[in-house]
C-alpha cells in the first residue's frame, strides 16, 4: 500500500476545490494568454507592471526587470541580483525600486539597458532593508514608496526630497492628477499640487487596508481588501453597494478601467472583473489563469488587463470582439457544430448534443444524444440532429429518435419532406411517419455529406473522393436517377463544399471556387466569388453560409467573410483573425453558425470562440528593429550602436543576428515578419512568426537590412538598417597600392630579364635559323644534284643502249668487212668468190643477226624481253624481235630490213602482236612497249 505525504494529498484537494467549479459552469471568457515562468525565464512573483511609449511591457519581478515587445522575453538584473518590487515608464526612462535600492533604466544606441542608481542623491542614504514598492509620476516629480518613506526625484533638476512620516506607508495610488497613499494608524493621504494634505481620518477608515483609489460617478472611490468600496471626501467616509460585489474574497490589487469596469485580483480566488453600473461579475481562475492570486493589475493602451500573479503573468483582453469558451477538462470534446434555437445554445460535439440555458453557465447533456453529432438545423421550429447514430428530432426539449442507420450527415427539406444525408446513401421521411416505414432511395450510396435542393425535383450531392452527383429522386418508387456526375480533380478536392450562394451552386476546395454554369452545364472557376479570393489563400473547402447572407470560409491565419456589395456589382471580404491554432480541428470539419444578430460562434477541438461583425482591428503597432548582434567566426556576439549612421564593419566580424518586434498582445493576432538582405539577395523569405534572422560569413560589400510585418491581412510599414563590410586587409586600397607596385616593379624586372633573354634568345635563334637555312640549301643543292645525277643516269643509259646498239652493229659491220676483205684479198680463182658469198650469206643470217641483237639489246636494256615474255608468254620469237625494235622506237620502214621482209608484212605482224597483247583500239603499240 503506497502511503502519501499529507503535504501532497492537501495540494491535490486544493486542485480538486479549483477545478470543481470549471466542472459544474462554463463561461464564456475574453482571450487569455499566459505567460509562465519558462516563457519569461525570469522569477515567479510579478509586483508591479507598466508600459513604455513603444508599447513595451516592463514588469517588477522577483529576478530582476523584465521587458517584453511581443516577440521576444528579456531579463535585467540588479547589480546585486536584487528583487525588482516595483516599476514605472516616464519618457525614456524606466524607473524601479528593489531592495535598498532605486533608479531608473534607460536604453543606450545598443538597445540594451543600463541602469542608473538614484542612491548617491539620497540626502540621508537608504534604511537596512528598505525596499521600493510603488512608483507613481507626479507633475515633474516621481514618487517612490517605501513601507517607511516617500521619496520624491525631480526629473529636470535630479534631487530627492525625502517624506518620512515616522510611520508605515501601505501604499502608493495614482488617480487623476493626485497621488494617494495610506497611512498606518493615521488615514488616507493626498499629494496635490497644493502639497500633502490628510483626505480621510483614520478614525474613519479605521483598520481597512486601501488597495485602490479612483474617481468614478463624480465621487472619490477606495477599494478595500476586505470590506469593499468606500466613497470619501475630506468629511465623508461611505461604504458603496455595487451588486454581485464579491465580498467573501480578499483583495491585493485593483484596477478601474475608465468604462465602469472594476478589476479585482485577489488572494487566492483569482480575478473578477465587476461592471459598477450593472453588477455584472466575471471572475477568471486557475486553469484560466496561471495563478489564483493576483499581485499586480496593469490597463495597457489597448484596454488589455495584465495580472501579474505569484507564478507567472497573464494577459486578459477585456475590451476584445472574442468571448471564448475553454472545455479544459474535455467535458464537452470536440465542437462540431452550433445553433441558437428556442434562446438556448446547442452544441454538436463528438460526444453528443449539449444545451445550456441563457440563464444557465452550465452546459448539460441532452439524454440519448451520447455520440457523434454532426449537424444541427432548424426546420418547422423542429431542431434536426444528424447524429452517428442516424437522426433525431429535437421540439420544444422533448427529443425523438426517429431512423436508425449508419449514421446521418445532413437533414434538409423536399417535396413535403426531408431527405436524410447518410454515410451510405439517401433516404427520404415525411414528418409523422412511423419509424419503421422510413427506408433508403435505391441508386445511390454513396456518403451525402452535402446535400442541396432543386425546387423538390433534383437534388445535388458533393462527394469529396467522387465529385459533384446531380441526381433526380422518384420517392414513388424509391429510388434515385444519377443524371450527371461533374468530376473534381482529387489532388484539390479534400473536404469540399457544396453551396447556394446569392442562387447560385458552388463547390469550393482548398484552392478554388467553382459556379455552376447551366449553360454550360459544367462548374468553371471564372466567378466573382473566386476572383474576390485570387489574393488570399485558405486551408479548406469547407465554407458556410449564415442567415444573414454572409459566405465564411477558412484560412490557416484567419476566417474569412463575404457579402456581396450593396452599391457595385461585386464582393467585399472582410477577415477575423481567429487561427487554425485556436481552432484546431480537423482539416474538412472547420464550423461557424449564426447565433444572434451579427454574432456567431466558431467551434473548436477545445471549446468555441464567439464575436461579432463588423470586426474592428486592433491598433497596428511600428515595426522595431530592436537589437543587432555581430560576431565573428567565434560567433562571441556583442551588440552594435543601431543609431550609428551607415557602420563599416571589420571583414572578419561578418556575423549578424537581427530582432525585431511589432508589439501586439492580442491572443488571435498574427504577427508574420519578412526579411531580406539587400546586397546579398534581393528574394524575401516567406511571412512567418519567428522574430530573429541570422547571417553568416556575409562577403564584403554594402548591405541593407530590410525586414517587413503583416498584422493579420494588414503590412506594416517595413524597417532598415544599412551598413557595410569592409574588404579583406589583402583587398584594402593600401594593399591594392602595394599590389600595383609590386606588379610594376615585377614587370619591369620581368621586361628586362624577358628583354636579355629575349635578344640571346633571339642570337641563337638567328644562328639556328642561318645554320638551318645553310643546311636547306646544302640539302636543296643536293636534291638539285640528285635529280641532275638521275637524269644524267638515264640520258646516259639511254645512250649508253644507243651506243651499245650502234656499237655492235658497228663492230658486227666491221667484223664483217674485214671477213670480206680478207676473203677477198685471198681470192685466186673463182670458186672462192663463192666462198664470199657465203660469209656475206652467213653474216646477214637472221637468227645470227638476231642472236647478236638481242645479247646487244639485253645489255642496253635489261630484262626488257623477259618482262614482256613474263606478262604475255603467248609471243613467239619473232613477236619479241618486233617489241624490241619497236622498243628501239623503230619504223615499219625501218624494221623491214631487219626483218628481211617488206613493210607491208611489218604492218601485219604490228597488227598480230596488238591482238596478242589485247591491247585495246585507243591504246598505241608503241606507247604500250615503252611503258614496260
Amino acid at each position: 500500500m503506497i502511503f502519501l505525504p499529507k503535504a501532497i494529498i492537501m495540494r491535490w484537494l486544493v486542485l480538486l476545490i479549483l477545478f470543481l467549479p470549471s466542472l459544474s459552469k462554463s463561461q464564456e471568457l475574453p482571450p487569455i494568454t499566459n505567460f509562465d515562468t519558462k516563457i519569461y525565464n525570469g522569477g515567479n512573483q510579478n509586483w508591479m507592471i507598466s508600459q513604455a511609449e513603444n508599447d513595451w511591457m516592463y514588469f517588477a519581478n522577483n529576478s530582476g526587470l523584465l521587458s517584453f515587445n511581443g516577440e521576444q522575453w528579456n531579463l535585467h538584473k540588479m547589480k546585486a541580483g536584487s528583487p525588482v518590487r516595483s516599476v514605472k515608464v516616464v519618457d525614456s526612462l524606466i524607473f524601479t525600486g528593489a531592495y535598498m535600492d532605486f533608479g531608473y533604466w534607460q536604453k543606450n544606441s545598443f538597445g540594451a539597458l543600463n541602469y542608473t542608481s538614484l542612491l548617491e542623491k539620497l540626502p540621508t542614504g537608504i534604511r537596512d532593508g528598505e525596499q521600493i514598492w510603488h512608483i507613481e509620476k507626479f507633475g515633474d516629480y516621481i514618487v517612490f514608496q517605501s513601507l517607511s518613506r516617500l521619496f520624491s526625484y525631480h526629473i529636470q533638476n535630479e534631487t530627492i526630497n525625502v517624506i518620512d512620516l515616522g510611520k508605515t506607508i501601505a501604499n502608493l495610488y495614482k488617480s487623476g492628477n493626485t497621488v494617494y497613499f495610506q497611512v498606518a494608524e493615521d488615514g488616507l493621504y493626498s499629494i496635490k499640487s497644493g502639497g500633502i494634505q490628510k483626505e480621510v481620518g483614520f478614525n474613519q477608515t479605521g483598520a481597512k487596508a486601501i488597495i485602490q483609489v479612483f474617481h468614478w460617478n463624480d465621487q472619490k472611490v477606495a477599494v478595500t481588501r476586505d470590506d469593499g468600496l468606500f466613497s470619501f471626501t475630506q468629511s465623508n467616509w461611505e461604504k458603496i453597494s455595487i451588486p454581485n460585489y464579491p465580498m467573501s474574497s480578499s483583495f491585493f490589487s485593483a484596477r478601474y478601467t475608465d468604462d465602469n469596469m472594476l478589476v479585482l485580483g485577489s488572494i487566492g480566488d483569482g480575478l473578477f472583473i465587476l461592471n459598477l453600473l450593472s453588477g455584472d461579475l466575471q471572475q477568471i481562475v486557475q486553469p484560466d489563469i496561471l495563478n489564483n492570486t493576483v499581485l499586480s493589475l496593469f490597463e495597457d493602451d489597448a484596454g488589455h488587463i495584465w495580472c501579474g500573479l505569484d507564478n507567472g503573468i497573464s494577459l486578459i483582453e477585456k475590451d476584445s470582439q472574442f468571448s471564448v469558451f475553454s472545455d479544459i477538462t474535455g467535458k464537452l470534446g470536440t465542437v462540431y457544430c452550433s445553433v441558437m434555437y428556442q434562446d438556448q445554445l446547442y452544441l454538436g460535439t463528438n460526444q453528443g448534443l449539449y444545451r445550456r440555458d441563457q440563464t444557465s453557465n452550465s452546459f448539460e447533456l441532452i439524454e440519448g444524444t451520447s455520440g457523434q453529432v454532426w449537424s444541427l438545423q432548424e426546420y418547422d421550429d423542429q431542431l434536426f440532429i444528424g447524429h452517428d447514430r442516424g437522426t433525431f428530432i429535437l421540439k420544444n426539449k422533448n427529443l425523438n429518435y426517429i431512423f436508425d442507420s449508419l449514421g446521418t450527415w445532413q437533414v434538409i427539406p423536399f417535396d413535403g419532406g426531408f431527405l436524410q444525408g447518410h454515410y451510405n446513401g439517401l433516404s427520404y421521411f415525411k414528418e409523422g411517419q412511423s419509424f419503421n416505414n422510413i427506408s433508403y432511395l435505391d441508386g445511390f450510396n454513396l456518403s451525402s455529406r452535402n446535400i442541396l435542393n432543386e425546387n423538390d425535383k433534383e437534388i445535388w450531392v458533393g462527394h469529396d473522393h467522387k465529385g459533384i452527383f446531380r441526381l433526380r429522386p422518384d420517392l414513388s418508387s424509391s429510388k434515385i436517377e444519377i443524371v450527371k456526375n461533374y468530376p473534381v480533380d482529387y489532388k484539390d478536392a479534400s473536404g469540399i463544399k457544396l453551396f447556394r450562394f446569392n442562387n447560385d451552386i458552388y463547390y469550393a476546395t482548398a484552392h478554388t471556387i467553382f459556379k455552376y454554369d447551366a449553360v454550360l452545364d459544367a462548374f468553371t472557376a471564372e466567378n466573382k466569388l473566386q476572383q474576390a479570393f485570387n489574393n488570399l489563400s485558405r486551408s479548406t473547402g469547407i465554407s458556410e453560409i449564415t442567415p444573414d447572407g454572409k459566405w465564411w470560409t477558412f484560412a490557416e491565419s484567419e476566417i474569412y467573410y463575404t457579402v456581396k456589395d450593396a452599391f457595385q456589382d461585386g464582393m467585399n471580404v472582410s477577415a477575423i483573425p481567429l487561427s487554425y491554432e485556436f481552432r484546431n480541428i480537423s482539416s474538412g470539419f472547420e464550423n461557424l453558425s449564426q447565433i444572434g444578430e451579427n454574432q456567431y460562434l466558431v467551434g473548436s477541438n477545445h471549446g468555441y470562440a464567439i464575436f461579432n461583425t463588423p470586426f474592428t482591428q486592433n491598433k497596428i503597432s511600428e515595426l522595431e528593429i530592436n537589437r543587432i548582434e555581430i560576431a565573428d567566426k567565434g560567433l562571441d556576439f556583442e551588440l552594435i550602436d543601431k543609431k550609428q549612421r551607415y557602420p563599416e564593419f571589420k571583414n572578419s566580424e561578418n556575423y549578424f543576428n537581427f530582432y525585431f518586434n511589432t508589439p501586439v498582445y492580442q491572443k488571435f493576432a498574427n504577427v508574420t515578419y519578412s526579411y531580406r538582405m539587400k546586397g546579398f539577395t534581393d528574394v524575401w523569405t516567406p511571412f512567418r512568426s519567428s522574430s530573429m534572422a541570422s547571417f553568416e560569413n556575409l562577403p564584403y560589400g554594402d548591405y541593407e537590412f530590410q525586414v517587413r510585418a503583416r498584422y493579420n491581412t494588414k503590412d506594416i510599414k517595413e524597417k532598415t538598417y544599412a551598413f557595410a563590410i569592409e574588404k579583406p586587409w589583402f583587398l584594402s586600397n593600401f594593399a591594392i597600392f602595394i599590389y600595383v607596385v609590386l606588379l610594376v616593379v615585377i614587370i619591369v624586372i620581368t621586361h628586362h630579364f624577358y628583354t636579355r633573354y629575349y635578344n640571346k634568345r633571339h642570337a641563337q635563334m638567328i644562328k639556328v635559323q642561318q645554320k638551318k637555312a645553310e643546311m636547306q640549301q646544302l640539302e636543296a643543292q643536293q636534291e638539285i644534284m640528285k635529280l641532275k645525277n638521275e637524269q644524267l643516269e638515264a640520258d646516259v643509259s639511254s645512250k649508253n643502249r644507243e651506243l651499245a646498239a650502234s656499237t655492235m652493229s658497228i663492230i658486227r659491220k666491221s667484223e664483217v668487212l674485214n671477213q670480206i676483205k680478207d676473203e677477198l684479198t685471198s681470192i685466186k680463182k673463182l670458186d672462192d668468190i663463192q666462198s664470199v658469198l657465203k660469209t656475206v650469206d652467213s653474216n646477214i643470217n637472221e637468227e645470227d643477226n638476231w642472236k647478236f641483237f638481242k645479247e646487244a639489246f639485253d645489255n642496253a636494256d635489261k630484262d626488257f624481253l623477259q618482262t614482256v615474255k613474263s606478262r604475255h608468254p603467248n609471243l613467239t620469237s619473232n613477236d619479241l624481235k618486233l617489241c624490241a625494235y619497236l622498243r628501239l622506237n623503230l619504223s615499219s620502214k625501218e624494221i623491214a630490213p631487219l626483218l628481211n621482209i617488206s613493210v607491208r608484212s611489218v604492218e601485219i605482224k604490228r597488227y598480230r602482236l596488238r591482238k596478242k597483247m589485247d591491247l585495246a583500239h585507243e591504246e598505241g603499240l608503241v606507247e604500250y612497249i615503252l611503258s614496260f
